[in-house]
């Protein structure tokens, strides 16, 4: 059985704009992911709101994705296959970052996983590394938490900054070695927040990755 992890955010853990509650359990990409490859897969989610790749949030403790990544990593060895997906937290204004500067955090979330023996027989996991959907306006008055974190404020344009994110992870993944995929050209973020995959971006998604491994020969 190959295990696969799923490492991310809100979109991994299965946050449903409609609803503010998390998708059923049949309705959330990495679910879908499991049924389409099958009992030969393992598919262990990892995905929590608000996590981000290095950044510690002043005002939602326990979301610096760097600090978690090593617990989950040894948790859940020997692991195949890491799916890494973070990003779209970093975009926030008030932690005034720049597509580089999340690629920067990208960048060292890969080299820890590279030198991990978390993978088979000791050795280090494989990564497929997505860039996140980017985020879009959101309705104010329909979303179910403050979307002034996504707005351009300070000179900071978190829609701007997400559009910018494919090219640089594509760039990281280049250099590290990583599989790639852009999570855009498969599916989009809801109106409802701007922030979090719809019902129907989670069933391309899944078709998406379940793909990629193949083809990656996982």
């Amino acid at each position: 059985m190959k295990n696969i992890l799923c490492f991310g955010d809100s979109n991994t853990w299965g946050y449903c704009a409609e609803s503010g509650e998390r998708f059923a359990y049949e309705k959330r990409w990495t679910s879908l992911l499991q049924k389409d490859l099958g009992d030969s897969y393992n598919i262990i989610v990892e995905g929590l709101n608000g996590r981000t790749t290095v950044t510690e949030d002043p005002f939602s403790p326990c979301r610096n994705g760097a600090a978690a990544l090593p617990y989950a990593l040894v948790s859940h060895k020997p692991l195949d296959l890491v799916v890494l997906m973070l990003g779209t937290n970093d975009t926030k204004n008030f932690f005034c970052n720049t597509a580089f500067s999340i690629g920067l955090g990208i960048r060292r979330l890969i080299e820890m996983i590279q030198a991990s023996d978390s993978g088979v027989n000791g050795k280090a996991p494989r990564i497929l590394l997505m860039s996140p959907a980017p985020v879009v306006p959101g309705d104010p008055t329909n979303a179910g938490f403050d979307i002034r974190e996504f707005s351009e404020m300070g000179g900071f344009n978190p829609v701007k900054i997400s559009q910018e994110l494919s090219a640089e992870y594509k760039r990281r993944a280049k250099e590290y070695g990583c599989e790639f995929l852009d999570a855009a050209e498969h599916g989009t973020v809801s109106g409802v927040d701007g922030v979090h995959l719809s019902e129907d971006a989670h069933i391309k998604l899944a078709a998406a990755v379940a793909a990629k491994i193949r083809e990656a020969g996982f």
